[in-house]
């Protein structure tokens, strides 16, 4: 299991990524509430998201800085909005690519199974 430790100000943020049953799970903590978690079947997956997510809490506390004005709350929904839009956006991305692999391979398995039926 990895850890990483991040803090906005006086706020304690920790993030995690570890097995999981049979797949990987990458998450986010601020202190006992969870704001963030992602399944991942490849380790490959998790790993790339791993890092995408370090840069993303990275970018998101220098771009928000935490002000006595806002509220733990308020922050801790708004964070956690934040990584899950970009979760869903990098999900999308490598989807799509999927869909490419696997629509190209069964046009070429569906091509074969016609040569041989025939």
């Amino acid at each position: 299991m990895k850890k990483q430790t991040y803090y906005f100000g006086d706020l304690r943020g920790e993030a995690y990524y570890k097995p999981c049953g049979e797949g990987w799970e990458v998450g986010f903590f601020f202190g006992k509430d969870r704001v963030f978690v992602g399944n991942f079947i490849h380790q490959r997956e998790a790993k790339k998201w791993w890092s995408m997510m370090s840069k993303e809490v990275y970018g998101f506390g220098k771009k928000y800085s935490v002000t006595e004005e806002v509220s733990f709350a308020w922050y801790k929904k708004f964070f956690s909005h934040h990584l899950y839009r970009c979760y869903y956006a990098w999900l999308d991305k490598e989807f799509a690519g999927y869909q490419r692999e696997f629509n190209k391979a069964f046009a070429k398995d569906q091509k074969k199974y016609k040569a041989i039926s025939k």
